[in-house]
């Protein structure tokens, strides 16, 4: 039998960190947009406030479930994922914004994105499959082919909103929990070199896609074009220096950034509290990737270090491609800062995977069973 040990401290403490930062930083990035377009400097933060809350709330009961009573559930969150990605399309309940239709809208409690919920999904149903193929991961045609067959309808409906962000993060994700299962490094690199072929055929046959990485090669000479976003990102970012203009004494969000407040919310931070606040930040969430690592490592339960290893590498791998994009290192795309970037969706279901790591860190054997 297992005793309950408490859940991992410096985690929780990372988590709660990160939290603190977002949600003032939601504020100080949207005061102004707010109060001019909205008439409530407050509008923005009050909600990400609330959301924060209700996060909160599924962080504790995340940690209070014995998640290896989910993993008979996995297929059920796998069909739930594929069912909400397809409701976006629905007329009437599909909301789009800026061209991309990735929202659901219900009558009181507002959007909801539904691609947010697929990644817990996928997360769920790869760590019970790969737990029950055990060492034929190994085999091509009887393990690590069959793995890959629930991507298909998921990446194509998200890619058909389109959110190509988010197609990179679920795919790595994947790819990391596949890796870490024991598969063969001949096959991920065959899959990973199948997924840059497609991933070009998608650029090349998307103008708006190919616009974005012509700017991306040089962003100021297409300033006034696709470029634009993130010269303002990068002039932001050099204008915080060392030390930063101080908090709240930033210009870039004075609507000169767009998505001040979401995607570039770094870039705002970068600004106020310059070079020393980016490191602070980017080191927050790289302790958090390799706290989460270390308790998949001390968990003699695959489907729990599974579990640990996918949640670990979902958020700390959305802040990487995050930061890559605020800082024009890759091409832009569209990725949330996990508990900094306003949004419900994302904030309280990145809480409840949290809920869920710290779970798993309380029971290193599930209880009940024999070492």
């Amino acid at each position: 039998m297992s005793s309950k040990r408490s859940p991992d401290f410096v985690l929780f403490v990372l988590t709660v960190a990160l939290l603190v930062i977002g949600v003032f930083m939601v504020y100080d990035a949207s005061y102004a947009r707010a109060g001019v377009k909205l008439g409530d400097s407050y509008y923005f933060v009050k909600r990400q406030g609330m959301f924060a809350a209700l996060g909160l709330a599924a962080l504790f009961g995340g940690m209070n479930i014995r998640y290896w009573k989910t993993k008979s559930l996995a297929n059920w969150f796998l069909v739930a994922s594929i069912v909400g990605l397809g409701l976006v399309f629905v007329p009437g309940l599909g909301v789009n914004v800026d061209g991309a239709t990735r929202w659901i809208k219900f009558p009181v409690l507002g959007r909801f994105q539904p691609s947010e919920l697929a990644k817990i999904g996928l997360i769920l149903y790869m760590a019970a499959y790969l737990t029950s193929a055990g060492k034929e991961i190994r085999d091509f045609k009887k393990g690590f082919f069959w793995v890959l067959v629930p991507l298909v309808p998921i990446m194509g409906l998200i890619m058909m909103e389109p959110d190509m962000g988010t197609t990179i993060i679920i795919t790595m994700t994947v790819m990391v929990m596949i890796y870490m299962s024991g598969a063969r490094t001949k096959h991920m690199l065959s899959i990973g070199a199948v997924g840059l072929l497609f991933g070009g055929l998608l650029i090349a046959t998307s103008p708006y896609r190919l616009d974005r990485v012509i700017s991306f090669l040089n962003p100021f000479k297409h300033y006034f074009g696709e470029g634009y976003q993130v010269c303002r990102s990068l002039i932001g970012l050099g204008s915080g220096g060392p030390l930063g203009v101080g908090l709240c004494e930033g210009r870039e969000k004075l609507f000169y950034l767009p998505a001040q407040h979401t995607d570039f919310i770094f870039a705002v931070w970068g600004e106020e509290t310059g070079l020393w606040g980016t490191l602070l930040v980017s080191g927050l969430f790289l302790a958090f990737g390799v706290k989460g690592l270390m308790v998949a490592h001390a968990t003699k339960d695959t489907f729990g270090r599974l579990l640990a290893v996918g949640i670990s590498s979902l958020i700390s791998g959305q802040a990487l491609l995050n930061m890559l994009v605020v800082t024009s290192s890759v091409p832009a795309t569209g990725v949330p800062l996990p508990f900094i970037s306003y949004g419900g969706s994302s904030l309280i279901l990145n809480l409840f995977c949290v809920g869920v790591l710290l779970g798993v860190s309380r029971y290193p054997v599930p209880v009940g069973t024999r070492r």
